[in-house]
């Protein structure tokens, strides 16, 4: 079967970048944004939906306000490991809610971890072979997630109690990200103007992240590649942040919706060949505050929801949930 290839010009780039960003966007915000109509930002839409390039519109829940207490990141060389066994035992320690697959048989989970299970990650290592792990970071989840960098203090401080109104809107997004107000009140049985306030709030309080998944394989032109940026201390998070922004911005697709240690940056962005990926690589690595950077080029990524419809399942019959506190990283294993 021959893939259909999309070559994306800078039109699409500035869609995507918007897309990535909330993939809620009107198609009427984006062509005010961008100097185009309406009806070209549909069109253009749904020709890399159709090509493969948008692969999932995506809704991403902070494990947080499912109950969970602990994220971790793995990145691991898989060898001759089958992935859907390694897999299967991440998701007995936790549940894996992003998977990445890179060049040079590497592969990033991201999963989150239950209060009680913290020692089971010690585990890991050996149980994973012939998989190795290169590197992982753990930490204590807090109620609002690194990926907003413009969060103010009072709601990095804040934790979200999901009402069943929520719970019930969240299950409705996970099938349709882009599901209009309108239709979730109907499938709900929730008043519009309530949707759209709890709607506004979740994300707000950085409980809910709408994003899009983009193909490698169809984005004709450019490369996908992710960073994960280690920085000397907590306190450089933010000025680091702030400069990848500044000086990057226009490479950027997205900082990635996971929770990272605080002295963690997960970047997914974009260039037009492997030559202006290592260029951006050596730019960060000359921030101060930097410790070491890492370079994926990705060749497929993965989501998972249905650990999230689970939780949601349990909640809607269980009334009360359990938070956790905000502590700070828990620890580094590198390879």
């Amino acid at each position: 079967m021959q893939i259909q290839r999309l070559f994306l010009d800078d039109k699409d780039l500035k869609i995507i970048r918007i897309l990535s960003k909330d993939c809620r966007e009107s198609f009427m915000s984006i062509g005010s944004a961008i100097g185009m109509t309406s009806k070209s930002v549909k069109a253009r839409v749904d020709r890399m939906i159709s090509t493969g390039v948008i692969e999932k519109f995506v809704l991403k829940v902070n494990p947080v306000a499912l109950g969970y207490g602990i994220g971790c990141m793995l990145i691991v060389r898989e060898h001759t490991a089958d992935t859907g066994d390694i897999i299967n035992r991440l998701n007995l320690v936790g549940d894996v809610s992003i998977h990445s697959k890179c060049m040079g048989g590497i592969s990033t989970f991201c999963l989150a971890i239950k209060e009680g299970h913290e020692d089971k990650l010690r585990l890991l290592l050996d149980s994973l072979k012939p998989a190795s792990v290169r590197i992982m970071f753990t930490s204590k989840l807090s109620p609002s997630s690194s990926t907003s960098t413009l969060s103010s203090s009072s709601s990095m401080n804040k934790r979200h109690e999901l009402t069943e109104t929520d719970l019930r809107i969240i299950k409705c997004l996970i099938s349709n990200p882009r599901m209009e107000m309108n239709d979730i009140a109907r499938e709900t049985s929730i008043s519009g103007r309530t949707v759209n306030r709890r709607l506004t709030k979740l994300k707000d309080d950085n409980v809910l992240k709408f994003f899009i998944l983009c193909n490698p394989v169809h984005t004709v032109g450019y490369i996908q590649f992710a960073l994960v940026v280690n920085t000397l201390d907590r306190s450089s998070y933010h000025q680091i942040v702030g400069r990848i922004y500044e000086q990057l911005g226009e490479n950027i697709l997205f900082q990635l919706p996971v929770t990272d240690p605080d002295n963690v940056l997960t970047f997914l962005l974009f260039s037009q060949d492997i030559f202006a990926a290592d260029g951006i690589l050596k730019e960060v690595e000359s921030f101060d505050g930097v410790k070491r950077v890492e370079l994926f080029v990705l060749t497929d990524t993965t989501s998972y929801d249905e650990w999230v419809l689970r939780e949601i399942d349990k909640k809607l019959n269980i009334p009360s949930a359990k938070h956790t506190e905000e502590l700070g990283p828990l620890l580094e294993i590198s390879g």
